[in-house]
């Protein structure tokens, strides 16, 4: 019986402090791709980086991305709401935002098309992990890209 009671405990402190930092990790910021750490099944030949600037007002969140090719520079951003309602994003896809004992989870997809990339917190301080998985018609791939914050004091 006490066994089962400390059981019992040990379940409930596990999701509670689950949930706890899934409400709490903070990802914003300007993080900087570590090409050394990524493991990247799938980039241009050029590749040569990547910055995430990552803002937070609530449940909201804003991704600005700008990949780097040779000389040229790709960005695209888009907001999410941490609720884990699907929503229209960008008109072509549908999209949902939630919250995991992972991290963030954000969803895009539509027919034929989706991409899930779960953003958590790394081992190291100021580090961000997205564990990407893509998939369409022309390609498939799993990319784990590893990011430092930019730390300005």
């Amino acid at each position: 019986f006490p066994v089962t009671i400390a059981l019992l405990t040990v379940v409930v402190l596990l999701c509670f402090s689950s949930e706890l930092w899934s409400q709490t990790v903070d990802i914003s910021g300007n993080w900087v791709l570590d090409l050394g750490k990524s493991r990247l099944a799938s980039s241009s030949k050029n590749f040569r980086g990547s910055i995430f600037i990552i803002t937070k007002h609530n449940d909201n969140y804003r991704l600005l991305r700008y990949h780097m090719a040779g000389e040229k520079i790709k960005r695209i951003g888009f907001s999410l709401r941490a609720d884990g309602q699907t929503r229209r994003l960008k008109i072509l896809f549908k999209s949902k935002l939630e919250r995991t004992s992972a991290g963030l989870v954000a969803s895009i997809w539509r027919k034929n098309f989706s991409n899930v990339v779960t953003y958590n917190l790394g081992t190291e301080p100021n580090e961000l992990v997205a564990d990407e998985y893509f998939k369409s018609p022309k390609d498939s791939h799993h990319n784990i890209w590893v990011f430092k914050r930019v730390v300005t004091e």
